[in-house]
């Protein structure tokens, strides 16, 4: 059985005449005779009583004839949403984020394409870097949102930088380099760090022994933490110091200050597999673009306290 079976009975029985059927469908009415008569056989049933004067349903016919348009009307409503996809219009975008390192880019842009793409469902799924590379690389969602520099070497993923932040060290308002406009590295090391657990996040621990070595020393390590409040409630707390993107500094609690470093500026991007090719992707893609534009043309502070 095929769809244009479907097709071709639905108008008969809608006209109850096979020339006019025919005629609307244009094809020849010995054709559509027979391929009713196909369907009947497949059916095992009679759907059209047909005599020289009429031609009606039978009880069987109409049965048939109401899961015919159920079923037709569901293919036709498929392919329009098929096309609005392709075309843009309308869809799902699933995006992958971990919300401490968005900061202000990805809730205004994730804004302004729900309002340019009111038909369009945003999906959102707060992941940690490693979790958002595998959805990523299996192609489970279209998009991700991480630091460029915890993404290693991976070649079959794009990547758009949308924000240049200046790591600062994060310390309780009380210490000796609190009142310092900036730090370097170098001169941290007799401090205790509070860093992520390398459980959460082995990339970002990688990160930050390179950026150690970088300045010449091996870092002593404290507690860690899970999430950016954990690891600010320790810093609050005494237990030690620790370096964050400045975007992520506004998500500070009181008590603390943030001094920026010599450490080169992390960028954070957006990550996608380079093999999707979904115009939703694309269109969200442009509306980075622009909020990434002017973002970057803002200046760094170089100290806050909170």
């Amino acid at each position: 059985m095929e769809l244009r079976h479907l097709r071709y009975f639905k108008a008969v029985a809608e006209l109850l005449n096979f020339s006019r059927a025919a005629e609307q469908l244009r094809v020849a009415q010995p054709a559509l005779s027979r391929q009713i008569r196909a369907l009947e056989d497949e059916l095992g049933t009679t759907l059209l009583d047909r005599n020289h004067m009429r031609v009606r349903l039978t009880d069987t016919g109409r049965t048939y004839y109401a899961h015919t348009c159920k079923i037709l009307a569901q293919v036709d409503m498929a392919a329009a949403s098929v096309r609005e996809v392709t075309d843009g219009s309308a869809g799902e975008l699933i995006v992958c984020n971990d919300w401490h390192l968005g900061g202000r880019i990805v809730p205004a842009a994730l804004n302004e394409f729900r309002q340019l793409h009111p038909r369009i469902d945003v999906v959102l799924h707060d992941r940690r870097v490693h979790d958002q590379l595998a959805l990523i690389v299996n192609r489970r969602v279209h998009l991700g949102f991480m630091v460029r520099e915890l993404l290693g070497n991976r070649r079959e993923l794009e990547c758009l930088d949308i924000l240049s932040s200046q790591l600062m060290v994060v310390m309780p308002s009380g210490h000796a380099f609190a009142a310092l406009p900036s730090v370097r590295l170098a001169e941290l090391a007799e401090e205790t760090w509070i860093t992520v657990d390398p459980k959460e996040s082995a990339q970002y621990r990688s990160y930050f022994n390179r950026l150690c070595r970088w300045s010449g020393f091996t870092p002593i390590i404290g507690p860690t933490g899970t999430t950016l409040e954990g690891i600010a409630g320790r810093v609050a707390s005494g237990y030690g110091i620790a370096i964050m993107p400045e975007h992520m500094v506004e998500a500070m609690g009181p008590g603390l200050c943030a001094v920026a470093t010599d450490c080169p500026p992390v960028e954070l991007c957006a990550v996608w597999h380079r093999d999707e090719k979904s115009k939703l992707l694309e269109q969200f893609i442009a509306v980075l673009r622009r909020h990434a534009v002017r973002d970057l043309e803002k200046p760094v502070s170089p100290r806050r306290k909170r």
